[in-house]
């Protein structure tokens, strides 16, 4: 787990031994990046960015309204907890929160050139024709000693705060695929193992190069298949 998240921010009693530990996170990162690794790194760096953007605006928009010094943030809900104007000192988590996000940043654009370079790089591609029905279906995908690995997934349409979204889960089934068989075959054959689905609804990711499969192909894979089935039901 990275050592990279909000309660460093919000527990930091130490400036340079919270620095330290953001410094040490960082270098995790990008050694990750180096390595190929897309996820969890990227995801978690730009979560955390956007929290500590959202501590800072809301630093600045209570500062306008209060004389006060800031004395602390309920992190829970992002409010901001103020002394009267001969309180204590400014917050730590603000200063600390504004020196990080500029490496926050640098390191990030390390992680989405990578994602950028595989997402070009590999192809979603449908295994046949695509039966109407799309919620539930597999995923094929290929990990870096070409060996098949299948995913069983089921999509599912949620409503939350920004409207209307999907929501993709997935699990490993067991296929025992031929790595040198026809994209068709594949297809055959988890029909014939798991016959609750006759007429299933697949995709392979096709790559021309080889990444990390649970650190970067997967979640890549993933992401490009809620969009092709977004896509399809837009056509």
């Amino acid at each position: 787990m990275s050592v990279l998240h909000l309660n460093l921010f919000a527990a930091a009693t130490d400036a340079e031994a919270a620095r330290y530990r953001v410094l040490a996170g960082l270098k995790e990162a990008h050694t990750a990046f180096v390595r190929s690794r897309v996820y969890p790194h990227l995801a978690d760096l730009i979560r955390l960015r956007r929290a500590l953007r959202d501590l800072l605006d809301g630093v600045e928009h209570y500062r306008e309204g209060h004389t006060g010094r800031i004395k602390g943030v309920n992190w829970e809900s992002r409010e901001v907890i103020f002394d009267p104007p001969d309180g204590e000192a400014p917050l730590l988590a603000e200063d600390l929160a504004r020196w990080a996000l500029p490496q926050l940043t640098e390191v990030i654009e390390e992680g989405r050139t990578l994602f950028e370079f595989v997402d070009e790089h590999a192809e979603l591609e449908a295994v046949g024709i695509v039966p109407a029905y799309q919620d539930e279906g597999y995923l094929i995908v290929p990990d870096e000693a070409a060996n098949i690995f299948v995913l069983r997934y089921t999509m599912s349409a949620l409503t939350g705060e920004d409207g209307k979204y999907r929501s993709l889960r997935t699990r490993p089934v067991a296929a025992d695929l031929p790595p040198l068989a026809p994209p068709r075959t594949w297809k055959a054959c988890l029909v014939e193992r798991y016959p609750d689905l006759p007429t299933p609804a697949t995709f392979r990711l096709d790559a021309d190069v080889a990444f990390p499969l649970e650190a970067t192909m997967l979640p890549i894979a993933k992401r490009k298949l809620l969009r092709m089935i977004s896509d399809i039901g837009e056509a």
